[in-house]
Order: C-alpha cells, then structure tokens, then sequence
C-alpha cells in the first residue's frame, strides 16, 4: 500500500530479557537492502533461515541466522527481514543505532499488524485476536483469541455484513426504479430477513459476558461473619497457603486476592474481612468496609457459613443481606467433617477445608453460575467492547428499519447504518482515531 511504500521500519519482536536469542524483525521496501549492508551478503533465497555475520563498519558484532520474506508473502504484506541475534546488550543497543544511522526508523506499538491490515493480510477483527492472544492469560482466553486470528469470528462478521447488503440493495433498487418496472419489494419476506440478522446478532452480543469473563477473570468474593473459615477455603481452592489462618476471629482485616484456573478459566478470588454488626476497632471497620465493596465489585460471591456453629441467626441476617446485591451467590457450609452423615444442607454446598470435600464441586459450581457456563463448546464469542457496542448498534438500527418498512428510504438509510456498523467491525470503514487506539495496545514489534 502507497502509505508504507517508501519507510522501512525496525524493532525486537522478542522480549526484552536476558534470553539468550533475540529477534529482530525489519518490514519495508528497503528491508533487504539493509540485510545485505549490515551483512555484506546480497543474495538470500526466500524463507530460508541463512546464517550471516553482522558487521559494525569493519568490526564484526555478531553471528546471526536471517530469514527473508518477500512481498507479498509475508506477516505485513511487505518485504520482511528476521535476525536471530545473540541477546547481548552491548549487540542489541548497536544494532539499533546501525539501523538508525542507515535511514530506517523504529516501529511504533503495534505498527507490523496495522501494516498487515492495511495490505489486506488480515481483517480489523483479526487484528484485535492478534493483541488478544499476545495478552491471553488462560486457556479459555487463548482459545477465543485464536479463533478471531483464524478467521472465525469474522466470517460471522461479513456472512452478516453481507445479507445486509443484498437486502440494502433489493430495496434501493425499488427506490431507483421510478417507471415501476420491478415488482414491488415483498416485505413479508424483507421482514423476516430482518429478523433473521437481528437474531444472528443477538447470538453474537449474548456471548459478551461470557466472552469478557474469560478475557478479563471472574472475580468471586468470599464472605461470611468471623472465624467461619474464609481464609481456609481461599487456601484450599488455591491448593496453598496463601491467607492466615487463625482460630482467633477477625484475623483477615484487609481482602487478600490471588487468581488460579478452573477448566482454563482465569478465577481471581477475594478473601474478605468478616462482616459483623459492631466492629471492635477502626482497622476492622475499614477491613469491612472492604469486604463490602469486594462483593459489589465482584461476578459471584460464595458465602461461607460455619457448620459447626449449627443455625447462626446473625449468619442468616447476613446472608440475606449479601443476595440483595443481587450478584451469583454460592453458599458453602464449611466443617462438614464436623457434622452428621444425615445433615441435609437445603441448596447449600458442604465442603470440609479441613479434608477437601466439595472442593471439587465447589469449583464446578462456580463455573456453572458464571457466564462461562452457559457457552456452548465451539460457539463464536465476543470478547471486544468494541464489536459488542456496533453489534448492538446495527441492532437497533436493524430493529427501527423493520417498523419502517413501509417507507423504503427510511427503511434504507437505517439498514446503511447497521451494514456501516457491520463494516467497522472488520475495519472496512473504521476512523483512523479507533484504528489508533486498536494498534496502540500491541507491544513493540508486533
């Protein structure tokens, strides 16, 4: 593309560490003229790994492998060059100011992906599973990311963006065909096209949560009065010691969090301060304090009540108070080893942090109440704010067009909207300031 065709851009696409390779990649029309200057060497043959000397004027700097990509197979769409240098700081520093000093510049955040995308190697969507995959922290995240850098989540994307546009064009050529010459638009038809799009959509948007729980973590709350063993099952969910555990009630006086995987989903849990009706100092107020806004802040709260204590009112008036958040809410009878075989607990887990019981459900249970657990195994998920906000725009743009059908131009200019919303998506009609913030979030060299 003409706004790439005369800079050649540079950066480590490896991490900045004391590895012992480091890998830079050069994308441009000068990319390979630069290899052969820095390497005395002029012919490379395609995609194959070369090993070169690196010289610094007359002075060698380093052995190096180097492999060639040409246009336009390549990541960027461009000539691409990538060395394999040794991950000296002394070597990567002066590779740097050499390139410099032969007129190439260094890459910004994210500018060999925006290059892919702006030579129709990959659509906007994938781009973003790019940045996504680069920042997945679990298997679950991993999975959605890789099937938006695959393609999947895009051919939804224009399989939508493309009955649209048959539709847009049966009803503007209705609109053009002023000596009537065309039969008239069949609405019942046009309608129900509609709402098929409409319900393709709202499948896409309903995975949001889901899709945003598993990029982001579900973050679960612990809960209960005093000594009724909080600490203990954030340790025994952790599978170590992470909280204090005392017999001393009040020990936790901050919230404790730590994070850790239930079937490749990231679950970042809170351990929080008993809640009581009078605390005993202002440390225990604020810790409380605390513990109230972990709740309102989290995805699920699991309410941990004593089984040794039998039926606790105060327990109970908590409890109840907790549900009016109105968030998930597992309740977990902790000390079961304590309690008889015949206990009935009535839409509670019994769990023992002692032995380990019902941990094992109660991590199946916090994945089922989540928005994870409605996700079918290999359905489309929405992860980016982004493509949730012009899904639901095109929505409702698609709702306004069905009670405007009666009048075309109405019903056209408010189908135009839905496919422009459509298009921004995969990045065929996006602004340069969203463009901006997309790219902005890749690391250096990607």
């Amino acid at each position: 593309m003409d706004l790439f065709k005369n800079d050649t851009i540079f950066a480590f696409a490896s991490a900045p560490s004391s590895g012992a390779v480091a890998m830079l990649r050069i994308s441009g029309a000068a990319s390979v003229e630069i290899l052969s200057k820095i390497t005395r060497k002029k012919l490379f043959e395609p995609r194959r790994a070369t090993l070169v000397e690196i010289y610094d004027g007359k002075e060698r700097l380093d052995k190096a492998v180097a492999v060639v990509y040409r246009a336009p197979k390549s990541y960027t769409g461009e000539d691409i060059v990538e060395i394999s240098l040794h991950a000296g700081h002394y070597i990567k520093g002066r590779v740097l100011e050499i390139l410099s000093e032969l007129g190439i510049r260094p890459a910004k955040a994210g500018e060999f992906t925006m290059r892919a995308f702006f030579n129709g190697k990959i659509d906007l969507a994938q781009a973003q599973g790019v940045a996504d995959i680069i920042a997945s922290k679990n298997k679950a995240a991993h999975k959605a990311a890789m099937n938006s850098l695959d393609g999947g989540l895009s051919g939804e994307f224009k399989n939508i963006k493309n009955s649209l546009r048959e539709l847009l064009a049966q009803i503007e050529v209705r609109i053009d065909d002023g000596d009537g010459e065309l039969a008239p638009l069949n609405k019942e038809f046009s309608l129900n096209q509609i709402k098929n799009i409409i319900e393709k959509i709202k499948k896409l948007t309903g995975t949001f949560c889901a899709g945003k729980a598993i990029k982001d973590g579900v973050r679960v709350a612990i809960v209960g009065i005093p000594n009724g063993g909080k600490s203990s099952l954030l340790n025994a969910l952790l599978g170590y010691d992470r909280a204090i555990v005392s017999p001393v009630g009040g020990t936790t006086r901050d919230t404790v969090e730590a994070n850790f995987e239930i079937n490749g989903v990231d679950i970042i849990l809170t351990d929080t301060a008993g809640i009581r009706e009078h605390s005993l100092d202002p440390a225990e107020k604020e810790g409380m304090l605390r513990s109230r806004r972990a709740v309102q802040n989290s995805d699920i709260v699991i309410f941990v009540k004593d089984g040794s204590s039998g039926i606790n009112q105060k327990q109970e008036e908590l409890f109840n108070e907790i549900k009016k958040e109105g968030k998930n809410t597992i309740c977990v009878i902790n000390k079961s080893d304590l309690l008889p075989e015949s206990y009935n607990p009535q839409g509670s887990l019994l769990i023992s942090c002692v032995n380990g019981s019902g941990i094992e459900k109660l991590k199946n249970k916090i994945i089922e109440v989540s928005a994870v657990g409605a996700l079918q195994e290999d359905g489309m998920l929405i992860t980016s704010a982004l493509h949730y906000d012009a899904l639901l725009k095109a929505s409702r743009e698609l709702e306004l067009a069905t009670a405007k059908l009666a009048d075309l131009e109405l019903a056209a200019e408010h189908i135009r909207s839905a496919l422009q919303s459509m298009q921004s998506i995969i990045g065929e009609t996006t602004a340069d300031d969203i463009l901006d913030i997309i790219f902005s979030k890749f690391c250096i060299g990607k």
